[in-house]
């Protein structure tokens, strides 16, 4: 083989050689080809048809053989599926054992509202303790209207007192500076807008 040629391209090259009416020279290449890439499906191919070429059936057969039973050896038993099972259409009582075996058995499904409550009981959280810090952007009227909505008025007012504190206000500035930012981009925005009409 040429300097520099890929292993994986050994098949190709065999294949040229045979579609020329090189065989011997397709042979060659196919054989040192499988030396180096047992396991190359397309080589076990090509050296299967350069054989068949050759009148050589049974050695062509010998190569199919040997590459099929390296990759695709299985051992057959009684229990084994015949032909048989892969044909035919599927009856309606095959459908109907196929969802009876495939429903869900409850007892052995994970729920995962219990397993987060499993969690929390073991790290000792109680979520009643559990508040956004005043910086932070659930810290808002709207969460305390939310809260209060759902029954918590004690988790409302203390989002309110916090939106109502200093850092409340701090969480405000914040705000308006990101408020300040998107009226500036909207200003460019329209002037863009104006530049292009």
């Amino acid at each position: 083989m040429g300097e520099g040629l890929k292993w994986a391209e050994f098949a190709t090259l065999a294949e040229g050689h045979r579609r020329a009416g090189l065989v011997d020279q397709a042979e060659q290449l196919a054989r040192t080809g499988i030396d180096e890439d047992p396991d190359s499906p397309e080589g076990a191919i090509v050296m299967a048809l350069v054989l068949f070429d050759q009148g050589r059936v049974e050695d062509a057969r010998r190569v199919i053989e040997k590459w099929a039973d390296a990759n695709l050896g299985v051992e057959v038993t009684d229990d084994s599926t015949s032909a048989a099972d892969f044909g035919g259409e599927v009856s309606d009582g095959e459908l109907e054992t196929a969802f009876a075996s495939a429903e869900t058995d409850r007892d052995e499904v994970i729920d995962a509202d219990a397993i987060a409550q499993q969690a929390m009981l073991d790290a000792k959280i109680d979520p009643a303790d559990e508040f956004p810090a005043s910086d932070s952007s659930f810290a808002t009227r709207t969460v305390a209207d939310l809260l209060s909505r759902q029954g918590d008025e004690h988790g409302a007012s203390r989002i309110r007192a916090m939106v109502d504190s200093t850092a409340g206000d701090a969480a405000a500035a914040a705000r308006n500076r990101n408020a300040k930012k998107i009226q500036r981009l909207e200003r460019w925005l329209s002037n863009i807008q104006g530049g292009v009409q």
